[in-house]
């Protein structure tokens, strides 16, 4: 029987690199309430998931796209998503020590990178050789073959997403009159000026807000669509390497258009057959598939 193949998005493979089991006991017990209840079995879950990892039950790993945005500080994240293309986009800002500490963690356990992040940022995370995922499911060529077919089928939608804010904040700002030399450039790529400046928008809405009371309310904006760009990626990487489960606590928001909200489910899990799975269910799953394995099994 061999191993499953599971991808974790970044709120799944945090609880399962520290299910902080001790909280079990130092946590409320009384009134027990369900959420109490439903608290510590999630515990449970998440130490049984890394007791299955560390036994080889299950061969884990994490979406390159999750070592992008989502681990810089909210503040420094347009700052960099504008040096993308520029040489500051080689010298990223630093990870907070809590994060690092628990990705460094993460790759103790057996956690594994799977190639695939499309956000041109410099490389956050120092993913070592031996820390990337094997190509031992699917060989390379077709995996960056599959890789590219899914996000092509969605048409970049995280990015045209984030494009099109930036173009609303170019026109409120009036970048366009104060341009007028990258018409043609905008013209050989068949935008509008507005849109060919939607970095420049972007940037000139954190300076200066006009259309947001405050620079934090729209570093939050932001936020939500870098995190929407790299759930894109994250579930595009799982395709690629066509592993078993993606696990994830996320199913879409209505604010936002992530690709695991209800508007993709049908070509996500129907034309791509992604299957996620919450961590809840993955231990249940596992339970059934392997009970508590005592002893390391390499099999092969």
């Amino acid at each position: 029987m061999p191993p499953i193949r599971i991808s974790f998005d970044t709120n799944a493979y945090s609880p399962v690199t520290r299910p902080q089991l001790g909280k079990i006991v130092t946590t409320g017990w009384w009134p027990l309430t369900r959420n109490r209840i439903l608290s510590k079995k999630r515990r449970v879950a998440w130490w049984y998931i890394q007791w299955c990892i560390r036994r080889d039950r299950i061969q884990a790993a994490i979406p390159e796209a999750a070592f992008a945005a989502e681990v810089l500080p909210n503040v420094d994240r347009i700052d960099f998503l504008l040096a993308i293309g520029t040489p500051r986009a080689a010298n990223p800002p630093p990870i907070p020590d809590g994060r690092r500490k628990l990705i460094q963690d993460a790759f103790a356990l057996g956690f594994r990178v799977l190639h695939g992040g499309r956000i041109a940022y410099g490389a956050i995370v120092n993913v070592q050789n031996d820390q990337w995922a094997p190509d031992d499911n699917i060989e390379i060529q077709v995996r960056q073959r599959r890789f590219s077919k899914f996000v092509r089928h969605f048409v970049e939608l995280p990015l045209e997403a984030l494009k099109t804010l930036g173009e609303t904040l170019a026109a409120a700002h009036g970048l366009a009159a104060m341009n007028p030399g990258k018409m043609q450039a905008a013209a050989m790529n068949g935008v509008s000026l507005d849109r060919f400046l939607w970095r420049e928008g972007i940037g000139a809405e954190k300076r200066n807000p006009r259309q947001y009371a405050s620079v934090e309310a729209f570093e939050k904006v932001v936020r939500d669509r870098l995190a929407d760009w790299a759930d894109f990626d994250m579930v595009a990487a799982h395709y690629a390497y066509g592993y078993d489960f993606l696990c994830t606590e996320d199913t879409g928001h209505p604010r936002s258009d992530s690709i695991f909200g209800a508007p993709y489910a049908a070509d996500v899990n129907g034309t791509f057959g992604v299957m996620t799975i919450s961590l809840l269910n993955l231990a249940a799953h596992c339970w059934n598939r392997f009970g508590f394995p005592l002893r390391t099994w390499r099999p092969g």
